[in-house]
């Protein structure tokens, strides 16, 4: 089964000119705006090869890992010293991370194309909260900085331009060509949301309808961040050499030659949609607010970091911790409830 590992190996002495950019490539993009290039990759326009920014990175950068990022530095060591992408150059990097908001991106310069990068929300549950709050509001902070981003960095220099991002990054991709200017959106090529989330319906308007001819929307088998919300059913599902939540991980992502192998949206993942859908038509964006806010406190407050940490506690654990939250029903407790267990079984699924 080949992943982006794989594709790496086979057409890493292939130029852009001999192999056109392709999914894999964006997979690849994608990863190199989760990676901390702080004091390395300027803020401005000025570029750096990707060779020496990783270079740098190697010799500076000492932080622990996730599994995500293990995999995404095994990549690059792979990418800058090859012949595919040994032209490539880095610029315009941006992290502003706080209570309220965590965005990154960053400009990449190939074959005399450009690629922005979005990147998107880690596995924590701070980073889920981003996420289901684009539940009740738009936009948010990080989209705000999205669409300022792309018009800032685009010069006229950029004839070609090509927008992606991963998890939320492919959100942001998606809001920041909806409302960038006109004549930078003219020369956008295509824009990858990559398992990312999606926009109330309400927010499916003009803007949105206009980017459809140019986006592409790629989610895996047990796709929970991908389904949140609503785009577009021309979704393109793709198989995964793991299951569950852990499928969101694009090193996972299962490809064949150029292309990313086709899958079926799994049952659960249906489930879980449909449900937090439901959610969103039976209350206000105020109700929405309340509630998210609500569940996501009882989590900080007890200390709940991420998903790894919720799984490890008893069954009765997190029911007591839902039953903390005083702003939501009963009704709504239930729905908590039977989520998360989902959520849970679908983390463990192996």
């Amino acid at each position: 089964m080949a992943t982006i590992k794989e594709y790496l190996k086979y057409y890493k002495s292939l130029t852009f000119s001999e192999c056109k950019l392709n999914i894999n490539d964006v997979l690849l993009f994608t990863e190199l705006s989760y990676i901390d290039w702080h004091n390395i990759v300027p803020e401005d326009n000025n570029k750096i090869t990707l060779k020496e920014a990783f270079n740098i990175y190697q010799k500076t950068k000492n932080v622990y890992l996730s599994t995500f990022m293990k995999g995404n530095i095994a990549n690059l060591k792979d990418i800058y010293t090859s012949t595919r992408y040994k032209d490539i150059y880095l610029s315009n990097y941006k992290e502003y991370v706080d209570n309220e908001k965590q965005f990154g991106a960053l400009k990449i310069h190939f074959d005399n194309k450009v690629f922005i990068s979005y990147k998107g929300t880690n596995g924590t549950i701070i980073g889920w909260k981003e996420d289901f709050t684009l539940g009740y509001h738009f936009p948010i902070i990080s989209q705000k900085y999205a669409i300022n981003y792309l018009n800032e960095v685009i010069t006229s220099e950029d004839k070609e331009i090509y927008i992606g991002g991963h998890s939320k990054g492919g959100n942001l991709a998606m809001t920041s060509s909806m409302y960038c200017n006109n004549d930078i959106f003219k020369r956008i090529k295509t824009i990858y949301n990559l398992d990312g989330p999606g926009f109330r319906e309400k927010d499916l308007n003009d803007n949105f309808k206009k980017i459809l001819p140019k986006l592409q929307i790629y989610i895996p088998e047990d796709s929970i961040i991908g389904m949140l919300l609503y785009s577009t059913n021309n979704k393109k599902i793709v198989k995964s050499n793991t299951s569950g939540i852990m499928t969101h991980d694009i090193n996972t992502w299962l490809c064949f030659g150029q292309f990313l192998e086709k899958g079926k949206q799994s049952k659960l993942s249906i489930k879980i949609d449909n449900r937090i859908k439901e959610w969103n038509k039976n209350y206000t964006d105020k109700e929405l607010e309340v509630m998210i806010t609500s569940i996501f406190n009882v989590f900080e407050k007890n200390n709940i970091k991420s998903f790894r940490e919720l799984k490890k506690l008893k069954w009765n654990q997190i029911v007591g911790m839902i039953n903390e939250v005083n702003d939501i029903d009963d009704e709504t407790k239930k729905l908590y409830s039977e989520t998360i267990k989902d959520l849970i079984w679908l983390n463990n699924k192996k």
